[in-house]
């Protein structure tokens, strides 16, 4: 067994499209606007440590948080693959969903002397939706290749988010407000159908493990 490119293009689609660096551009561009090119480099190196950091802890140690609060990995996949279906229906409609960023804490970022933590890294970047795939992925992991295809998937996925960003006032002025929203719609549909096949496999866990035939 060796690298396998079908699931490290699987690994890092899921995680790169549920991240949706293009939607945040309107975002990132009005919160940048006055910031110089240096300033926004550092704010982005700081929210794509937070955000690989992350991700690695919760999909190392998923396992045992699940052990501790006695959930199965099955369960998880259903109630995960949920989450994420939501977050792909707010995407179709070319919204922010609401499990990364509450209307209050909209309201309040604007306050903030430093975003790339809070909100940008997290929730953003690393909310519940991307927590939940690098679980999953990475107890799918068989093979010491898997991980380490897991990881750089993490990385790659940040790092190309990070770019995104860091181009945003370009992209803003050549996609404009309507392709932003045409480009995450499309995200939004290619991650629905990845959600459903997370739920679907969650379910026939269940089934399997509670001997219904």
């Amino acid at each position: 067994m060796g690298f396998n490119i079908s699931f490290f293009i699987y690994a890092f689609t899921s995680l790169f499209i549920i991240m949706n660096p293009i939607g945040l551009v309107p975002l990132f561009y009005i919160w940048t606007s006055n910031n110089t090119e240096k300033e926004k480099i550092k704010l982005l190196k700081k929210s794509m440590i937070v955000v690989v950091l992350t991700l690695i802890i919760f999909g190392f140690f998923g396992k045992w948080i699940f052990e501790f609060f006695g959930i199965t990995i099955d369960s998880f996949k259903v109630a995960g693959g949920l989450l994420i279906l939501k977050i792909s229906w707010d995407m179709l409609h070319a919204q922010i969903s609401k499990t990364r960023q509450t209307p209050k804490e909209k309201e309040e970022m604007v306050q903030l002397d430093d975003i790339a933590v809070v909100p940008l890294a997290i929730p953003l970047l690393a909310g519940p939706g991307t927590i939940t795939t690098s679980i999953i992925l990475m107890e799918h992991s068989t093979t010491i290749y898997d991980k380490i295809t897991i990881l750089l998937s993490i990385i790659l996925a940040a790092l190309l988010s990070a770019v995104i960003l860091y181009l945003s006032d370009n992209i803003a002025t050549i996609l404009k407000t309507s392709g932003i929203k045409a480009i995450v719609r499309l995200m939004g549909l290619i991650l629905s159908a990845i959600s459903i096949e997370i739920i679907s496999s969650g379910i026939f866990g269940l089934i399997k493990s509670s001997g219904i035939s």
